[in-house]
C-alpha cells in the first residue's frame, strides 16, 4: 500500500475512536459507600457533643472511619475543620458502628458538613454530607 492509504486508514481510525468515546463511556453517578444514621449534634456551653451511627454500604469492608467536621458561620463559609477516628477496626460489607465525640464549640458555628475517609486515607462518599444544623 502506498503513503496515502495509510494516512486515509490511520484518519478513518483516529475519527471513528473520538467518536466512539462519549458513547462507551457513559457516566454513571456512583454510589455512597458510607451511611450517616442518627446523628445528633448540640452545643452544650463551649462544647459540641456528636452521636451517631456509620453504616458500610459497599461490598467490601473499610478499615476503619475517620470522620471530618467542617463547621460552618451562618453565611455557610466554613470556620474550621475538625476529625475524628469514628471506627478504628474494619467494618464489614453492611455492618454498622457508632461513635461519640466532644469538641471545643468554635465561635459563630451554626452548622456542620461531614467528609469521611478510611484509616488509609482514601476519600469515602457519604450518602449525606450535611449541613446538619447544631442544637
Amino acid at each position: 500500500m502506498n503513503r496515502g492509504v495509510w494516512l486515509i486508514l490511520i484518519g478513518f481510525w483516529l475519527t471513528a475512536n473520538v467518536l466512539w468515546q462519549p458513547i462507551s463511556r457513559e457516566r454513571r453517578p456512583k454510589t455512597p459507600e458510607v451511611a450517616l444514621l442518627g446523628l445528633k449534634v448540640h452545643r452544650e456551653a463551649d462544647v459540641i457533643a456528636l452521636q451517631g451511627r456509620v453504616k458500610n454500604l459497599s461490598p467490601k469492608p473499610i478499615r476503619g472511619v475517620v470522620l471530618f467536621f467542617e463547621f460552618l458561620e451562618p453565611g455557610g463559609r466554613m470556620i474550621t475543620r475538625k476529625y475524628i477516628t469514628a471506627i478504628e477496626h474494619d467494618l464489614g460489607a453492611e455492618e454498622e458502628g457508632g461513635f461519640d465525640a466532644q469538641t471545643q464549640s468554635p465561635p459563630k458555628a451554626v452548622k456542620l458538613r461531614i467528609d469521611a475517609e478510611d484509616a488509609h486515607g482514601r476519600y469515602l462518599r457519604l450518602d449525606n454530607a450535611g449541613p446538619f444544623p447544631i442544637e
